[in-house]
């Protein structure tokens, strides 16, 4: 179990295969799969993956279409609580969900982007930020376009930092604080990971070549 508050009150509501399953649905409404493409999506097991998408379009929650030969299922949005079930997997279990589909659609090809900070350690007040930081060759104005509904759906406020490698390098070489702080902090990475950061950490001149 997560040791993230918000992650925690969505893994205490629903159960693990079923948060999964609800969560790639509400946040992903303009979406959808055929069973075999939601089981490799969501890396889980077939029967139970199966059991939960055929309780949900018995409930109403995603609708059941045919396309070709194939059963294609979709998140119901005139459904009942679909509006609620959205609110609470963007402000829980799904707040970081929600992130990554958002920044798909960066106009941007992204490099490396984590959370860091409070949401990040797993001690987020109800008014705590989400503060993200994109390193690689793209702009704040299209991070910020793509992010846009973000504050709204997840009610947070985001924090954006994009900052290029060559600018992360330099202010590594000269000690900025504030990028210590973040490089030593906890990090959930949407893109990239540890061994990524580490390489472009690292203080060697030719490491920066040809990455981002």
């Amino acid at each position: 179990m997560s040791n993230n508050q918000n992650e925690m009150l969505g893994e205490s509501l629903f159960g693990k295969v079923r948060r999964k399953v609800l969560a790639t649905f509400v946040l992903n409404p303009e979406r959808s799969f055929y069973l075999l493409e939601l089981i490799r999506f969501l890396n889980c097991g077939r029967g139970a993956v199966q059991r939960e998408v055929s309780r949900l379009a018995r409930a109403g929650v995603i609708t059941r279409s045919r396309i070709g030969n194939q059963v294609h299922y979709t998140a119901n949005v005139n459904n009942l609580i679909y509006k609620e079930l959205r609110s609470i997997f963007s402000k829980t279990t799904g707040l970081i969900d929600l992130l990554k589909a958002d920044l798909q659609n960066c106009s941007d090809q992204l490099g490396m982007v984590f959370i860091y900070g409070d949401y990040a350690d797993g001690i987020a007040e109800v008014d705590s930020p989400v503060n993200l930081m994109v390193i690689g060759e793209t702009t704040m104005d299209s991070v910020r376009a793509s992010t846009k509904d973000f504050t709204e759906e997840a009610a947070r406020d985001l924090h954006i930092t994009v900052i290029s490698s060559s600018e992360l390098k330099r202010r590594i070489l000269s000690n900025d604080k504030r990028i210590q702080e973040v490089l030593a902090g906890t990090k959930i990475f949407l893109a990239g990971g540890p061994r990524e950061l580490q390489v472009l950490s690292s203080p060697g001149d030719d490491l920066f070549a040809g990455i981002f």
